[in-house]
């Protein structure tokens, strides 16, 4: 009798139970960039954040969301941005309703920093990120940008990732926006 309830038990608790096989490569980011790098590189007013990691792959966002060549990490070889593909299998998992890739936690969030929109309008500067990629020859790296959009500049946040997830390097660029008048 013993082994049936146990069986009961262990059958009804492992439905429902699923384990995603990729980290939350988004949530990583944005954590470091929450913890260490706002406060080293702050920002005159709050940052606008998007709740959803699907809205940050879609529609008005993917203008933002190009990914590009992060040439200021050690051992990239910038040839151009097409040699780093999106994770399609990740995307894929990302887009299922009950994955838990899709939302990000803001739990723990710095209200005087930051600043949770439902999407896009508002004023800068605004945070986007963009989905995981790997480079092409199929190394085991994972690259993820986060960008600060400013209205004159825009501030890049590389992160390069082993494949369980952790932060191996990162860097920062600047891209100023000029205006000819």
């Amino acid at each position: 009798m013993k082994k049936i309830i146990l069986l009961i038990l262990i059958l009804k608790c492992g439905i429902g139970i699923s384990q995603t096989e990729f980290p939350f490569y988004e949530q990583i980011a944005f954590d470091f960039y929450e913890s260490t790098l706002i406060d080293s590189f702050p920002t005159k007013k709050k940052v606008k954040v998007y709740k959803y990691a699907t809205e940050f792959h879609t529609g008005v966002f993917s203008l933002h969301n190009t990914f590009t060549t992060p040439n200021c990490l050690n051992n990239i070889t910038w040839i151009s941005n097409d040699q780093f593909k999106v994770i399609e299998s990740y995307i894929e998992n990302q887009m299922q309703v009950d994955s838990n890739l899709f939302e990000l936690d803001f739990s723990n969030l710095d209200k005087t920093k930051f600043k949770v929109k439902k999407n896009g309008k508002g004023n800068y500067p605004k945070l986007f990120i963009t989905p995981p990629n790997k480079e092409e020859n199929g190394t085991e790296r994972i690259f993820v940008n986060i960008y600060e959009k400013h209205s004159e500049k825009t501030v890049n946040y590389h992160f390069e990732f082993n494949k369980t997830g952790e932060i191996i390097d990162w860097c920062r660029t600047v891209d100023e926006i000029i205006r000819i008048k």
